[in-house]
């Protein structure tokens, strides 16, 4: 990655990490398990989130021959992913392909990408998805019907304006789920982040 990228929004380059070690799942569901994770309110160690990596790319090892420096690149993506939207939850970006690509990949990457947000989501908060508001789980079922989503579009106007609205209501459905269970904690900023729970 170059100084310039943006780290929390680069697909291309995470998805050039997948492509060179022949991975069988979609990067966007990786950002979408992390952003469920944060969600959740659960933060993982850099070993933690490589092993997690290794697991939904489905390889043995990431291999630093096929992409220099991967690991420690992956470690920043994670910490830059985490600390952008702590700082500024508002600016959550999907990460999915951009423009350049078809109509119907990027439509299918956005279900990709709901899909993993779902399992993050429901694997940190350990059953208390049950317990949210009405709203709440108004958008949770939104989320599930978006995740399964017919991805056969027209590629015109009227389909690029629908995939927008679409992942823009996704955005801000992620962001009041995030809100649910990232709640600011009364004193020591450090105390927070001392006591805040991990994958194990």
């Amino acid at each position: 990655m170059t100084e310039n990228s943006t780290i929390d929004t680069d697909f291309d380059w995470l998805a050039n990490v997948y492509t060179s070690h022949s991975a069988i799942n979609h990067p966007s569901e990786l950002h979408g398990l992390l952003i469920g994770a944060l969600s959740g309110g659960v933060r993982a160690t850099s070993e933690e989130w490589l092993m997690q990596v290794v697991d939904h790319m489905g390889v043995e090892a990431l291999d630093d021959t096929k992409q220099t420096r991967v690991r420690e690149d992956l470690i920043a993506f994670y910490q830059g992913v985490d600390q952008s939207i702590a700082q500024d939850s508002s600016a959550l970006v999907l990460l999915l392909p951009d423009d350049d690509y078809p109509l119907t990949e990027r439509v299918e990457a956005l279900s990709i990408w709901v899909r993993g947000f779902l399992e993050g989501l429901a694997l940190s908060t350990q059953g208390a998805l049950a317990q949210v508001d009405e709203n709440l789980q108004e958008i949770l079922k939104d989320l599930i019907a978006i995740s399964q989503i017919d991805t056969r579009v027209d590629a015109n106007e009227a389909g690029e304006k629908e995939l927008f609205e679409v992942s823009e209501y996704v955005r801000v459905g992620v962001l009041n789920l995030y809100a649910e269970f990232n709640q600011p904690e009364i004193g020591d900023d450090s105390d927070a982040t001392n006591n805040s729970p991990t994958l194990h």
